[in-house]
Parts: structure tokens; C-alpha cells; sequence
């Protein structure tokens, strides 16, 4: 299975985050600041933030469709929201943004009763301009109480190119959290994620330990600390890993997650570095870590 993407959907979807990551940047400090002054507490400076803080993204890789299934499409994004709320903050309020980020009822697409009309309308117009050879981006944010501190994305990614009569499409979470019980928090919603996705590769990158470009196949879906594979596999094939857990349908396994490590892993830890090439060479020649890009 390869998911392949020609340079001209990848040069537009980098400039398309990099434009996004610079909004936040510039937001999260306002925000901060903002937030500190109104409370008149004890100034904190941003690296303390950072030091007591964890960004990483998760990926999930849908398998390539033949046409644009907007219910279908809408029940995946109704479903990675409902996870995400049972996991971390079931009163979460989700808000589409785009040059702005703000928590304007107009623009809510997420809350306890579910999706919005937005979202069908944003997803409906989106791909009539994808066309033939194009791609779409819908970005999400949850509006937290503190979202200088602990803020959360997620983008859903599809694209259309060339003769090629495939949609790929992609969720893609994006997570600042606090470090304290960030492992436990990580592998009981990656666990949910592929409960439900159970057909799709789902990833981590640990952008502050071990980010995906210090894999061993850094052009490849990686172990890192946790990934799900769509494919059943053996324990005593994998003696490395800390942790393998069957995922079922229908009383027959489909897929297994997968996890390197007991903790974070840093990519300054040998030992760390040892066990993830380890399990990523063994499932590479298993051909079962397809091209991300």
C-alpha cells in the first residue's frame, strides 16, 4: 500500500500549515499573556510552558476511496471528534478557523450534540473545488478554557491528483499537553482510535522526543512510541515490543497496536533507539510500513 502525494498537494499543504503554525505561535502568546494579566497572577515565562509541556501529532491514514463520500467523510470526523471528546474533554467545544481563531457561534462544527451543519456545508464546498487534481484542508481547533497552555487541533486532509481515480484523505490531530500522564492519556485514546479506524494506519510524532524525521525510515509510517498497523500480528514475531494489543471485528483480529516502550521515548536514549529500529525493520520487511508521502 503506498500513500503517495505528488509535490504540487505537498508544497501546498506545507505552506498551507506553515501559515497555520505561525497564527498559533503568535495567538498562544497573545492568549498567554492575555490570560495572565486578567487573573493578576505571578508572571510565568513561556519556557516554563514549554518545559511542563508535550506536542505531538497523531495521523490517521484512511485507505484510498474511489469518490468523494461526504456521509461517509462526515461519520470519520464525527467519530475522531466523539473519541477525542471521551478521552480528554467531553465538554470541548470545537470551532472551524481559518485566518482567524476565535469561539464564534457561527463557526462552531463540534460539541455534545455532535457535528454541525457547518461542517457539511465546509466539506460539500471543499470538494468542489478539489476537482480532478487538487487538494482540501478543514481546520478544527478546541477553544479550552487556557488554550495558550493546552490547545488542540485537528485537520482533515484530502487530496485528489493527476489521472489518478483515488481520493486520499487523512485526520490529523495536533496536541499540546501537559507531560504529566501524557503516556497513559496516549496509549488509551491511540487504542480507541484504532477500535474504530480499524481499517487505516494510525501514527504518532512525538515532536519534542522523537520526532519522525530521527526514524530509521523517516519517509515510511515509523513504531516511535506507539502505531497502529491494519494487519494482525504475532507477539512472538515482535520480541521487542513492550506491548501488543489485538484489535477485533466481528470476533476475528484485523489489526494490532503496537507499543515500542514503557515511556516517552527520547531520541537521545540508545536503548530508546535500539527497540524502535528493531520493530521498524521487522515490520518494514514484513512490508507492512507503507510510504507516508
Amino acid at each position: 500500500m503506498e500513500l503517495r502525494m505528488n509535490n504540487k498537494v505537498k508544497q501546498s499543504k506545507f505552506k498551507i500549515l506553515l501559515v497555520i503554525s505561525i497564527i498559533m505561535a503568535i495567538g498562544s502568546y497573545f492568549l498567554f499573556f492575555h490570560h495572565l494579566f486578567k487573573q493578576d497572577r505571578d508572571l510565568i515565562m513561556p519556557a516554563k510552558i514549554q518545559l511542563d509541556n508535550m506536542r505531538y501529532d497523531i495521523k490517521i491514514f484512511f485507505p484510498k476511496a474511489l469518490e468523494n463520500n461526504i456521509p461517509e467523510i462526515r461519520n470519520q470526523l464525527d467519530e475522531a471528534f466523539k473519541i477525542y471528546q471521551n478521552n480528554f474533554n467531553s465538554d470541548a467545544n470545537w470551532y472551524y478557523f481559518g485566518n482567524s481563531i476565535k469561539a464564534d457561534p457561527k463557526l462552531l462544527a463540534y460539541n455534545k450534540e455532535g457535528l454541525t451543519e457547518l461542517v457539511l456545508k465546509k466539506l460539500t464546498f471543499g470538494f468542489k473545488r478539489v476537482g480532478q487534481d487538487g487538494d482540501l484542508i478543514l481546520s478544527f481547533i478546541d477553544i479550552d478554557k487556557d488554550p495558550a497552555i493546552e490547545r488542540q487541533l485537528l485537520f482533515y486532509l484530502a487530496s485528489r491528483y493527476g489521472n489518478s481515480p483515488f481520493l486520499e484523505s487523512e485526520i490529523k490531530f495536533l496536541f499540546t499537553h501537559k507531560k504529566a500522564g501524557v503516556y497513559n492519556k496516549i496509549t488509551q485514546f491511540f487504542t480507541e482510535l484504532a477500535k474504530v479506524f480499524s481499517d487505516c494506519y494510525i501514527e504518532i510524532d512525538l515532536k519534542d522526543t522523537f520526532p519522525i524525521q530521527n526514524a530509521l525510515f523517516p519517509q515510511r509510517i515509523g513504531t516511535s512510541m506507539i502505531v497502529y498497523i491494519p494487519s494482525p500480528l504475532n507477539a512472538d514475531d515482535y520480541p521487542e515490543a513492550h506491548r501488543m494489543i489485538p484489535i477485533n471485528r466481528d470476533d476475528k483480529q484485523v489489526g494490532t497496536v503496537i507499543i515500542s516502550l514503557d515511556h516517552i521515548p527520547n531520541r537521545d536514549n540508545i536503548e530508546d533507539i535500539k527497540i524502535i529500529n528493531r520493530l521498524d525493520i521487522r515490520l518494514r520487511e514484513a512490508d507492512l510500513l507503507p510510504t507516508r508521502t
